[in-house]
This record gives structure tokens, sequence and C-alpha cells, in this order.
């Protein structure tokens, strides 16, 4: 089985001002991504940016050496990329998701809609389950019965 990703998603509010930095806070706000309120993870991810861009990706190592910081430090927050769904591991380079930004980020919603699709069956489920608990059973069978005769209404 995949390794679950979570991806947590605050309402932030965007930058008046469009520059790289600018956007790359934002999108770590609004992602959960801050860390220690140090740089380090920004400049990280906009390697694996730029190079995903570049069609190469980036190793580990480079980016300790790059960036002065110790190899632990980078897998860390390497890790906490890969956990969110928007790098990915090939042998021991780490690329974007997809081939940029942007189609990183339609995977991810692609993702969450499906997601919140199977979520709304089981709501859907779990209400008739607690009908049926609190009127008795086949009351489920007339919510569906309701339900089935809008839909044909409609």
């Amino acid at each position: 089985m995949p390794k679950a990703e979570k991806i947590v998603v605050k309402t932030v509010t965007r930058p008046s001002v469009e520059s790289t930095q600018a956007l790359t806070d934002w999108f770590f706000d609004t992602f959960d991504l801050s860390g220690k309120g140090d740089r380090l993870e920004r400049e990280m991810f906009q390697m694996i940016v730029s190079n995903s861009l570049k069609g190469t990706g980036t190793s580990s190592k480079s980016i300790s050496k790059s960036l002065s910081v110790p190899l632990s430090t980078v897998i860390y927050d390497l890790n906490k990329f890969i956990d969110c769904g928007l790098v990915v591991r090939k042998g021991r380079e780490y690329f974007l998701r997809a081939s940029d930004f942007e189609s990183t980020i339609q995977e991810l919603q692609a993702e969450m809609l499906t997601e919140f699709n199977r979520m709304m069956q089981f709501a859907s489920k779990l209400d008739e389950l607690i009908e049926d608990e609190i009127y008795g059973r086949g009351r489920g069978e007339e919510r569906e019965e309701r339900e089935g005769s809008q839909a044909a209404v409609e």
C-alpha cells in the first residue's frame, strides 16, 4: 500500500507583490510548510523547482553543499516535501512531482477531489447507518428511494 500523503491547506492572504520570494513564502504558509522561520526549506524547494523545470533532479548532497547545511537536515525537509506529495525521489535525486509547479498542483488537486468524492460516499453511508440505528432497520432504504425519486424528477 502506498504511503499516505498529508496535505494541509490554510487560507492565507495572497501577497500584493508577485516576486519569487513573496509567492514562495505565500505557498509555504498556505501549505503549512513553514519551519523554524528560516529560509532553508524555501531555498531547497526553489532549487528543486528550478532543476525540475530544466528537466534535472537535485541530490540531497548537492543541496547540503550548496546551502552549507547538514545532510540530515536536508533529508528531513525533503521527506516533508515528499510526505505532502510535492516532491518525488527517483534514485538519488529529487524532482517536483510533475514537470512544473503548476502541473504538480493540478495533480494534487485531482487527488484531493478523488479523495473528497470517496469521503462523500463514506459520509452518505454513515448517515444511512446512523439513521438505521436511530429509526430502526429499513429507514436507509426509504432514504435511498426518496433520493432516487428526487433524481428521477430532476
